[in-house]
């Protein structure tokens, strides 16, 4: 039936109702119906910002992106490597995959809505000798567990994950989030998880994953754009990217440019402020983080994930292991909760995780400390 004609959609809906047996009503729409720019363009219209109603043009243009950045890469790793092929489960636009598509059609797979069967399939091709990187935003890699671990990690391939909108996603809301992928990518046993925090770390890392790594490999990144940090720290370990000898940050993926915002707000306080970078969350670098800690004696872990599982209490518990004492300890997360929708520099706000709001949790650290 047409959907399109809501008040016959009603009636039929009314009367299927009252039937008494299964009833399966086939309703057929179009996309952005009644607005000839969605209609034509049903993708880009799938999830949009504020744009001109007269034409359907966005009202800002943000440039380059954490998933463009990503597929330009991918075309150039795919030019070089023949074994390189990109594999997405309905989200080709989404995750910067339309230049690849078009230039490497053989070679690029959309399976639909099928996150399971990406990985599924991602593991059949590396162990035919070929090198699949599966773009997936990190809530719909949720759906995948299984065959991460079962497909893939037991049998160590080399499947390689791009794990799109990792952290808050904005206003698509509690669904959206990558909040989790922190906690589950790390528990697949001999995974590697690598976290740009810029366009170049991007570029460095995913070409790290695909021509140096051997097993499963997850490089996480962000919607959106990059901040202030626009440096290549590394591609594992961690390294200071501000020093001081009051109190140590550390944070990972874009959530170093929070960190950078409280050491300045703090540096105006006469708190001096040391902020270390992770650039791989597996393999952890405990030891550089402990080295800091102890010559601060206060440390902060600030992430943009839940509580349970997070890299902060990883740390913790490794610190707790070795036997290191006297360092006070601060976990600043978004704790136990779904997050709703808003913008990303709302959200971090709401939750207690932009740069003023770990200002106020280091003062308290430094004073208690």
């Amino acid at each position: 039936v047409d959907g399109h004609d809501v008040n016959y959609l009603t009636r039929l809906l009314r009367y299927a109702k009252e039937l008494n047996c299964p009833v399966l009503l086939h309703i057929k729409t179009v996309k952005g119906k009644g607005y000839s720019p969605a209609e034509r363009e049903p993708d880009r219209f799938h999830g949009v910002g504020p744009f001109h109603k007269e034409d359907g043009t966005p009202l800002d243009s943000h440039g380059e992106t954490f998933s463009s950045v990503f597929g330009q890469t991918m075309c150039q790793l795919a030019s070089e490597r023949q074994e390189v092929c990109a594999i997405t489960a309905a989200m080709r636009s989404g995750t910067g995959l339309d230049g690849f598509a078009a230039e490497y059609p053989d070679r690029f797979f959309d399976v639909g809505i099928a996150e399971g069967h990406a990985i599924a399939m991602a593991a059949g091709m590396a162990k035919q000798r070929g090198v699949p990187v599966a773009a997936i935003y990190s809530t719909f890699l949720q759906r995948a567990y299984d065959m991460l671990i079962h497909d893939v990690a037991i049998q160590g391939l080399h499947v390689v994950l791009g794990v799109d909108r990792a952290g808050l996603s904005g206003e698509d809301g509690e669904t959206h989030h990558g909040v989790f992928d922190a906690a589950y990518l790390n528990s697949v046993p001999g995974m590697k998880i690598y976290c740009p925090a810029s366009f170049d770390e991007l570029r460095a890392m995913l070409r790290y994953a695909v021509e140096k790594v051997r097993g499963p490999v997850a490089v996480r990144y962000p919607k959106g754009g990059e901040g202030e940090f626009r440096a290549l720290c590394g591609i594992e370990g961690a390294g200071i990217i501000r020093p001081g000898g009051d109190v140590t940050i550390a944070a990972y993926g874009t959530m170093v440019n929070e960190a950078l915002a409280a050491a300045r707000l703090l540096e105006e306080k006469g708190v001096s402020a040391q902020v270390v970078k992770l650039n791989s969350i597996a393999p952890l670098d405990v030891d550089t983080v402990a080295s800091c800690a102890g010559i601060t004696g206060r440390l902060m872990v600030v992430e943009e994930c839940v509580d349970a599982g997070c890299v902060g209490r990883r740390i913790a518990g490794e610190l707790a292991l070795r036997g290191i004492s006297g360092v006070r300890l601060s976990l600043v997360n978004l704790g136990d909760r779904f997050v709703q929708q808003g913008t990303v520099a709302e959200l971090r706000q709401l939750c207690g995780i932009d740069g003023a709001s770990i200002c106020r949790r280091a003062l308290e650290v430094v004073e208690h400390g």
